[in-house]
């Protein structure tokens, strides 16, 4: 009798702490239902630290990480568009944000040190100080959903710049992920399915395009392996297009062939629908930035600059692919380029990558 009420205690005690559990979990996910939506665009960044550290050589550092500039643009644009903001100024408005860095030493003088070293418990202050490894933790939906915050601390600045700097790739790359993650769910909310449906069936390969891009030529695999995708806006137009031919060795997929298949494709498909002489080409104002790349198990080239027409009337960026099937003996070369004269093309060109990198053989 008694080991039957051992028993029961026990399963009592099961399922409260599974009561427990769940109503943590739900008491989470309500109160982050209460949140606003984070504001401001894709690339806006605060970065919140005392001023003085920020005018030296941390500060510096992350000003020129977040801020360098974006390759193969016609114009000077930055990643992202960087605020600073003292913490005393850091108020609930602006902590709605969608990127946010905070940095802060544990020997920062002065009111501002001490408002961001109040945000840690003394257990957490104490376990910075001990171990140096520790530089940084993230925070989802802190203030707003939709957001993320990158926290950056050190026992000294000289350890905290040492850091940063030994994980430069690293801290930027967490934001830059996390903008390529929220353009796709800006793009792709809605998409062309006829539109998809008809290019595997033509050409058995898989694309996802945004609702809005028309399917400007096509032409399937007997009548010339191509197809173009465009969308057309009052003051800008994207533009995607991919060829595909056979090539019996990989060898005959290299930088050069960038250009000397692109020149192919644009005399053969995409010259000016009035006059015929005029064809789009690469730009050489500044080089062709080229990589060897491995895109979804495919070797491949990729490679970042400017085009043109011909006659110098129109130009502006492109990313492109040449990607190599080994089963089929097939180069696929793929192209994204915008052309919006005047405005900026970060934003244009982060959609033209999300677009690119859906791209299945």
């Amino acid at each position: 009798m008694f080991s039957i009420i051992k028993f029961l205690i026990k399963i009592l005690l099961f399922f409260s702490i599974i009561s427990c559990g769940n109503n943590t979990n739900k008491s989470r996910e309500i109160s982050k239902s209460f949140l606003p939506n984070a504001s401001g665009e894709n690339n806006e960044m605060l970065i919140v630290m005392d001023s003085s550290t920020f005018q030296r050589d941390v500060g510096r550092f992350l000003v020129n990480t977040y801020g360098s500039f974006v390759s193969g643009l016609p114009q000077p644009e930055k990643k992202f568009d960087l605020r600073y903001i003292r913490p005393r100024s850091f108020n609930s408005i602006l902590k709605h944000a969608k990127n946010i860095v905070v940095a802060f030493t544990l020997d920062g003088k002065g009111i501002d040190s001490d408002i961001l070293r109040k945000n840690f418990n003394e257990n957490s202050l104490k376990r910075m100080k001990n171990d140096t490894s520790l530089y940084y933790f993230t925070r989802r939906d802190q203030y707003a959903k939709g957001q993320i915050v990158l926290y950056l601390f050190g026992k000294s600045e000289k350890l905290l710049l040492r850091k940063i700097k030994s994980n430069k790739h690293l801290i930027l790359k967490y934001f830059d992920d996390e903008v390529k993650k929220r353009v796709w769910n800006d793009i792709f909310r809605r998409q062309e399915d006829n539109i998809v449906a008809k290019i595997y069936e033509d050409h058995s390969v898989k694309i996802k395009i945004p609702f809005g891009y028309d399917l400007a030529k096509n032409l399937p695999d007997s009548e010339g392996n191509f197809f173009w995708l465009r969308q057309l806006e009052p003051d800008s137009e994207k533009n995607i297009f991919v060829y595909y031919e056979d090539f019996y060795d990989y060898k005959w997929v290299d930088f050069g062939s960038v250009r000397r298949i692109r020149e192919k494709i644009s005399k053969k498909f995409l010259t000016d629908s009035e006059n015929k002489k005029v064809f789009m080409t690469l730009q050489d104002v500044f080089p062709i930035e080229y990589k060897d790349v491995l895109f979804k198990n495919n070797r491949g080239v990729e490679a970042v600059g400017l085009w043109k027409l011909s006659d110098l009337s129109a130009g502006g960026p492109f990313k492109s692919y040449i990607l190599y099937d080994e089963t089929k003996k097939r180069a696929y070369y793929i192209e994204g380029y915008v052309f919006a004269p005047g405005q900026k093309k970060r934003n244009l060109m982060q959609e033209i990558n999300s677009i690119l990198n859906t791209f299945e053989i």
